[in-house]
Parts: C-alpha cells; sequence; structure tokens
C-alpha cells in the first residue's frame, strides 16, 4: 500500500512540475492561463494533503481496509 501510495504522490508533484514549466515557457503574460494553473496547483497540493492525512490515519488504524 506504502509503495501505491509514493507512486501516486510522485505522479501528482511530477504533474505539477510540468505545469509549472509548460507556464514558464509560454511566457506570464496572459493572467487567464496564469490563474488556472495556479489553481489546478493548489488542487494538486490539496490532494497531496488528503493523500497523506488518510494514509496517516491507516497507519494509526483509524480506517480499516474495508471502509
Amino acid at each position: 500500500m506504502e509503495r501505491l501510495l509514493q507512486a501516486i504522490r510522485k505522479q501528482i508533484k511530477d504533474y505539477k512540475d510540468d505545469l509549472g514549466k509548460n507556464l514558464l515557457s509560454k511566457g506570464l503574460d496572459d493572467i487567464k492561463e496564469f490563474k488556472r494553473v495556479h489553481g489546478m496547483a493548489q488542487g494538486l497540493d490539496k490532494s497531496l494533503e488528503i493523500i497523506n492525512e488518510v494514509a496517516d490515519r491507516y497507519q494509526k488504524g483509524v480506517i480499516e481496509e474495508d471502509d
């Protein structure tokens, strides 16, 4: 289970890095594009927080595998 979570975290972080690199390569002239990418990055950060919280609760036994 831990290896799966690590793989998911890595994919999310890589996708977020790619978003930032693509935005920088296009330039920051388009504020709408910047806001869109910024919002996506915040969503990805929140998803990582949720994954980490659930993993912590699972490790502490608060969440059963069948839940």
